[in-house]
């Protein structure tokens, strides 16, 4: 999925259809499929479980940003050696469900700000994100310090 601006991110309704591309597994031939020859994208990206294998029953755990790295190079991150320690342990884990992950495309750092940082403010508590950076909220207004 990709937002071109602003208006069309904020008429969102954050509801996934039950059929359509996604979520990938997270690993490399996943991260493949799911970006293709897409490697510049940068947005958001959620990893999490998909027990039937497709949108409808995707439960995401954990929101990310790539903006100053491309979505595919991040991805390729957690599935190598992520940061966070519970998707670590999943990957390793032959016990633990498979993680998968879905994304958006956005067009610029502030979009993906804006929407990480309201993405773990409104689900903190299920996410396994240990923080939620909330200057990340006003990320479209003019006097925000830009990175």
């Amino acid at each position: 999925m990709r937002f071109d601006s602003y208006e069309t991110l904020s008429a969102w309704d954050f509801a996934w259809p039950s059929h359509g591309d996604g979520p990938w597994r997270l690993s490399l031939a996943g991260i493949e499929a799911g970006l293709g020859g897409n490697r510049r994208a940068i947005g958001v990206y959620w990893i999490g479980y998909a027990p039937g294998g497709d949108q409808g029953s995707f439960v995401a755990k954990y929101c990310g940003k790539a903006v100053k790295q491309c979505l595919y190079r991040r991805l390729l991150q957690h599935a190598r050696h992520s940061s966070n320690a519970i998707v670590r342990t999943h990957l390793a884990s032959e016990d633990l469900p498979h993680l998968y992950f879905r994304y958006v495309e956005l067009p610029n750092l502030q979009l993906a700000e804006l929407l990480e940082g309201l993405e773990i403010a409104a689900f903190a508590e299920d996410y396994w994100n240990k923080r939620n950076e909330w200057i990340q909220h006003w990320a479209m207004d003019d006097d925000y310090p830009r990175k």
